[in-house]
Formats: C-alpha cells, sequence, structure tokens
C-alpha cells in the first residue's frame, strides 16, 4: 500500500500597525484596532488566514476607531501591513532524500 501525505493548506500571517512614524517619535497613537487579539498592543491588528487553494480570495475585516481628542488633524493615520506565508522559512534536505511539497511563494 502507498502511504498518502496531506499537506494543510498554507496560512497567510498578517500584522496591520498603525501610525508608526509618530510613534518612533515617542508620541501615541492617534486610534486602536477593535477586536485586536490579547496579546497585541492597541496600534497592531494580527491574524492568520488559511489560503485554501490558488485564485481563491480570502478576506479579514479590522476597524480602526480615532480617538476623541485628536489634537493633530492635519497628518494621515498610516496604517502598514507586514505579511508572510506561515512556516515558510529555509529548510535545509539531506542530501539522497526525496524532496518535499514545494511551499507557496507570494
Amino acid at each position: 500500500p502507498r502511504s498518502i501525505t496531506v499537506v494543510a493548506p498554507p496560512e497567510l500571517e498578517y500584522v496591520l500597525d498603525a501610525d508608526t512614524d509618530r510613534r518612533r517619535l515617542g508620541q501615541a497613537p492617534r486610534g486602536s484596532f477593535l477586536g485586536r487579539r490579547p496579546s497585541d498592543p492597541e496600534h497592531q491588528f494580527s491574524g492568520t488566514l488559511e489560503l485554501p487553494g490558488q485564485r481563491l480570495r480570502g478576506c479579514v475585516t479590522a476597524t480602526f476607531r480615532l480617538q476623541d481628542s485628536i489634537r493633530d488633524k492635519l497628518r494621515p493615520i498610516a496604517v502598514t501591513l507586514a505579511y508572510g506565508i506561515r512556516g515558510a522559512g529555509p529548510r535545509r534536505q539531506s542530501r539522497g532524500a526525496p524532496l518535499p511539497p514545494l511551499p507557496p511563494v507570494l
């Protein structure tokens, strides 16, 4: 009998980060993400999204709430997105071993 290897669908890890330039200057962010993880600071929203197959779309909704007493109303609040495929780091392969399934590429 042949053994069948079941490969779990890849997962996309993401982090939304708000007001980074302002925080680099030591100032407080001008808002917070609602529904974030307890481990996330209020200016970040992170999570994972399963990628079931090629050309299939996935969606995540994040809500950002502005503080009531914003004084700086002229500068935009920049939101950055960092992302990557979970577990897609470099792997070492021993000589003569069969190649593992190739990880997806973004």
